[in-house]
């Protein structure tokens, strides 16, 4: 009888889902703050996280452009 892996633990993987899941939650919480902002009529706070969302989601874009190609 022979023994077959079906899964094997990588460490790289887990990195990158943790990571994924941290980019995530870092333009979740920039919409938060930005929808709080315009609430409260704080244009300042307002412009910066809506200029972080754009930032962060352009920059996923070219990442995974990037990682697809190579």
């Amino acid at each position: 009888m022979t023994t077959i892996d079906i899964a094997a633990a990588d460490g790289g993987a887990a990195l990158l889902t943790l990571g994924i899941a941290l980019y995530a939650a870092t333009i979740l919480i920039c919409v938060g703050l930005f929808v709080h902002a315009m609430a409260n009529h704080r244009r300042r706070l307002a412009i910066g996280t809506a200029a972080s969302v754009i930032i962060l989601s352009v920059a996923g874009v070219i990442i995974a452009i990037a990682s697809s190609i190579g």
